[in-house]
């Protein structure tokens, strides 16, 4: 258990894909001393990308977990995965991290899901440190990047470092606190830090980023302004705690520079990560509610303090040939291994097996954790990710994290029958361990139909169950995974009668549909609302009634796929004294709605993307004709050093097999990214043939 909260770091490293990420992360790891060599991912032996898929891939797929040390301060740090395909592995990451450290190539600037992670990020008020990569590169443009942090992320960087050149290489940085010019070592891997005079253009450079610094400073702390406007300016320690106060606040995001692969400007990052980012106590108290009892529903704190009750949330679950384990993240109380838990939402106690400190896939036992560790929990039954730990005479839970809807599905089958039950057993596991990933039967043909949130995800999945597994399994072409909506208002009548047994069930609901726009960042499609006066209708009948009219909507209209963007209004019921059940009432509003929408009409929806594409100039007019043709919106074009870049929305419908096309396009010098923006109206030309 960490003695002093104080000297804990919970951080992560978040970034567009191929940014540097993971060989950032090997490089804190080699010179913290957790490992004595450095792996490289481009040779596959990078610690943190320790699964198969990722080591032939080149890419970061899970969310891996360490701990280490710098300066006597404890680091707990999770390298997340670049690709859109993994959002869930970054979306749980941030949700139990204190502070974050943003990676940007030197090159390309802010991308697309530099954008998306960074606004995940805001959302959990996360503190940031930017770190610009890859500036020892070709067209590398260290203020630019700055600037498109500043407009594109719209926050307010400060650079504490930047980059030194010499003879057109990358010598070093320059400390713009210390004032100071470092070099590293090329003889140890850049492990010996030393100063190094400063050249006349770097001490211009520094004095104007000095000059923003103190500047930016006094606009967002004042005590900071009056000691920068007092004879003598501030000194480097007052200018770090003011950095570190403004920090915490996110009103600014302190800025590094460097090359991990070349070995220089990590150090001085590390040092921001312990100086600048927060402690469990800064962080603070995490806000719970009461799961239980008579007060339930109100709001409680939980403290960084292992005197108090216990709150964990469980925010991974992760399948291993060693069995289930269950990530956790200790908000408050102790976790000790043996001991009895309760979980709110299952409403289940459990029991927790052995505690495991990771480091990528291998552990460490322990026997208890504190306040602000993160660990790993073998023997957890009922736990999934978004639960609550706490006590039984206590229980509480803490919000959960949300996941975007997946976007895209295929069939899958097992190549024998006698692999049947072992597949649909592997499906289940992966379905508790990815929340992105989704199974389900086709009530038409029968077939098992998986979902998730890129062509990538979907194959990485099974090759998983083929590799680690051992079923060997068929699938199907990627489909996309449409919705529909109602097309305008109307109302709809339900009526259930049956005589079952010895008892007769009636129910019968009128209910009216209509289009509906939720709140923005909502994870509600429907809404449900009733206008019977109070009491008109018992409660449990009327949640009856919800339950089954949401339940339609869920298993989709004449079509099949799920109903979003509507609300569900209900106008009127009929009740029998004896007669009326909950079961009826159920499918009397599941019939009620599927004749209003059938009088709405529905319309079809389709997944829309966000796209980001990076082409060198001579092949802007392929590209540009190409995507002309896949119904692609185009919203902004630009130039980053010698790279066009192209933002706009497109249906993912029409962009199955892009990375082929586009490496066609441009001999493989073009780069791509997506991510899901919206569902919109499926033109009549380009609705799917099965339709």
């Amino acid at each position: 258990m960490a003695a002093n909260l104080e000297m804990v770091r919970n951080i992560g490293i978040i970034a567009h894909i191929d940014a540097g990420k993971t060989t950032t992360t090997e490089r804190i790891l080699f010179y913290t001393g957790k490992q004595h060599r450095m792996g490289e991912v481009h040779e596959g032996t990078a610690t943190m990308d320790w699964m198969a898929e990722e080591r032939e891939r080149g890419i970061t797929i899970t969310a891996a977990a360490t701990t280490t040390w710098w300066r006597g301060y404890r680091i707990n740090l999770i390298d997340t995965p670049g690709h859109v395909d993994f959002t869930a592995e970054v979306e749980r990451s941030l949700r139990v991290l204190d502070g974050a450290i943003g990676v940007f190539c030197g090159v390309a600037g802010v991308e697309a899901q530099s954008y998306s992670v960074w606004r995940r990020a805001d959302r959990y008020r996360i503190p940031r440190l930017a770190y610009i990569n890859k500036l020892d590169r070709a067209g590398a443009d260290f203020e630019r990047v700055v600037d498109d942090i500043e407009h594109s992320l719209k926050t307010s960087p400060i650079v504490v470092t930047f980059p030194l050149y010499e003879g057109g290489e990358l010598a070093g940085v320059v400390d713009v606190i210390g004032r100071r010019a470092l070099e590293f070592s090329e003889q140890d891997q850049g492990k010996t830090v030393r100063e190094r005079p400063l050249t006349e253009e770097a001490e211009i450079k520094l004095g104007l980023w000095y000059e923003r610094l103190v500047d930016r400073l006094s606009a967002v702390d004042d005590a900071f302004l009056e000691r920068a406007l007092a004879p003598g300016g501030p000194g480097p320690e007052e200018i770090r705690a003011a950095l570190r106060r403004a920090t915490l606040a996110c009103r600014v995001t302190p800025v590094y520079a460097g090359s991990s692969l070349r070995n220089k400007g990590v150090q001085p990052l590390l040092d921001g990560v312990v100086e600048l980012l927060p402690s469990p106590l800064d962080a603070g108290a995490i806000e719970a509610i009461r799961a239980e009892g008579k007060k339930a529903g109100e709001k409680v704190l939980r403290r960084p303090d292992p005197g108090e009750p216990l709150c964990a949330l469980a925010f991974k679950t992760q399948v291993t040939s060693f069995g289930e384990l269950t990530w956790l993240r200790v908000y408050s109380g102790t976790l000790t291994s043996g001991a009895q838990v309760y979980n709110p939402r299952a409403q289940k106690k459990e029991r927790l097996g052995q505690l495991w400190l990771m480091h990528a896939d291998a552990r460490e036992k322990i026997e208890s954790a504190g306040p602000g560790e993160i660990v790993a929990a073998v023997g957890l039954k009922y736990t999934v990710t978004g639960d609550t730990l706490c006590p039984t005479h206590q229980p509480v839970t803490v919000e959960p994290m949300d996941f975007p809807e997946t976007v895209i599905s295929m069939a899958i089958e097992p190549r024998t029958s006698a692999e049947r039950d072992k597949l649909l057993e592997v499906l289940g596991r992966l379905q508790r361990e990815d929340p992105t990933f989704a199974v389900r039967e086709d009530e038409e043909t029968g077939q098992t139909i998986i979902s998730g949130m890129g062509e990538l995800h979907l194959e990485v999945l099974a090759h998983r169950i083929k590799r680690e597994f051992g079923v060997d399994a068929r699938v199907g072409k990627p489909r996309v995974s449409y919705r529909q909506t109602v097309a305008q208002p109307a109302e709809g009548y339900g009526r259930f009668e049956r005589e079952t047994g010895q008892r007769r069930l009636f129910g019968a609901v009128r209910l009216r549909v209509a289009p509906w726009s939720p709140p923005a960042g909502s994870k509600q499609k429907v809404r449900f609302t009733s206008r019977l006066p109070s009491g008109r209708l018992p409660r449990e009948l009327e949640a009856a009634v919800a339950e089954g009219a949401l339940s339609a909507a869920a298993a989709g209209g004449t079509l099949g796929y799920p109903i979003i963007d509507v609300e569900i209004e209900l106008l009127d019921a009929e009740l029998h004294p004896t007669d009326s059940t909950e079961v009826a009432f159920n499918a009397a509003a599941a019939m009620a709605f599927q004749a209003a929408c059938e009088k709405a009409g529905l319309v079809m929806l389709e997944p829309v993307m966000r796209l980001e594409i990076q082409t060198p100039e001579e092949y802007y007019g392929a590209v540009l004709t190409d995507l002309q043709q896949r119904r692609a919106t185009l919203q902004d074009m630009a130039m980053h050093g010698e790279m066009r870049v192209i933002r706009g929305v497109v249906p993912l419908a029409e962009m199955f097999g892009y990375s082929t096309t586009i490496r066609s396009l441009s001999q493989g010098r073009a780069t791509f990214s997506l991510e899901p923006y919206a569902f919109a109206p499926v033109p009549e030309e380009a609705r799917p043939r099965w339709v």
